[in-house]
């Protein structure tokens, strides 16, 4: 009992034991603390490859739908917390050349890092007095497009700028019919390799809306930017029926899985339409000025706008 008694008040025991518990405790804290940082990091990378494949497919549907024959030329992501950001190029493939039109970086994931982004893109024109023209950030001009069944102020023609530009280059050209043509009854023959087909995906509703914009608003500012119609791109337009499916199909995969809201109405309003009843409003065609000129004669054309320029060598 006297044993126990001096143990009990042992002063170098009892440092003893409490020495023991507090390294037990700060162990245990430590083993915790490190299990903890090990699993988060491991749901970070884990969310981190999820939402950048995620985000990259969305930005790559988004890219091809709204920029003809536009791709994801190349990106670049880093890790943030449950995301990250993307560094990416833009390219368009104008005839045998892949040219860089934007750069850019945005951010991904559940929390999202605060960024800040600035482009050099640009819009040109004075209300009432000039078509309200944007600009991609390599000086391109941003494509202009015309609903058929809309009826306008004013329609958009470069046709007698051409006529003063280089009879050598190479040039891209949006031209907007005078009414909607199924695929397959569409009266136009021999159209070149990449030609892209403005798909007609908007409801009612909308062309009333672009309706009630062209009366009521200044003429210069009413029209479809490039970044508000969708399409595809045909690689053998001569011979339609045997790669119209395929390219349609891809075309309704793409709305799909964009994450722009009016991509994913626009897919709900096609994905029950056969391909060759689908509308086309309009094509972006490449090729030099002598190429083109023909195109701007055709009595179905309503309005065309030029794009991209490059030297055709």
């Amino acid at each position: 009992m006297n044993n126990w008694n001096e143990d009990l008040f042992d002063e170098s025991k009892i440092k003893h034991a409490i020495n023991k518990g507090k390294r037990k405790s700060i162990f245990n804290i430590i083993s915790i603390s490190v299990i903890v940082f090990i699993l988060l990091n491991v749901l970070n990378i884990a969310a981190y490859f999820y939402s950048s494949e995620r985000s990259f497919k969305q930005l790559d549907a988004y890219t091809r739908l709204t920029t003809p024959n536009g791709y994801l030329m190349e990106s670049s992501d880093s890790l943030g917390f449950l995301g990250g950001t993307r560094q990416y190029k833009i390219a368009k493939d104008m005839g045998h050349k892949s040219i860089v039109i934007e750069q850019n970086q945005h951010t991904f994931g559940y929390i999202p890092s605060l960024n800040i982004s600035r482009s050099s893109g640009s819009k040109i024109g004075v209300t009432g007095e000039s078509w309200q023209i944007s600009y991609k950030e390599n000086g391109w001009k941003n494509l202009l497009f015309f609903h058929p069944n809309v009826s306008y102020k004013k329609y958009y023609n470069d046709q007698n700028n051409l006529q003063d530009m280089d009879d050598h280059s190479l040039y891209e050209i949006a031209f907007s019919f005078d009414k909607p043509y199924k695929i397959n009854h569409l009266p136009l023959f021999d159209l070149p390799e990449m030609t892209w087909f403005w798909v007609n995906s908007y409801s009612d509703e909308e062309v009333e809306d672009f309706q009630y914009e062209a009366n009521q608003q200044d003429w210069t500012g009413t029209f479809i930017d490039e970044k508000d119609a969708v399409g595809f791109t045909v690689q053998n337009p001569i011979d339609l029926t045997s790669t119209i499916e395929y390219d349609y199909e891809e075309f309704l995969s793409l709305l799909q899985t964009s994450n722009k809201p009016s991509h994913n109405k626009a897919y709900k309003h096609l994905k029950d339409t056969n391909a060759n009843e689908i509308e086309v409003l309009g094509v972006v065609l490449y090729g030099t000025k002598k190429d083109l000129q023909q195109m701007f004669d055709n009595p179905i054309v309503k309005a065309a706008s030029i794009g991209g320029v490059i030297d055709n060598y």
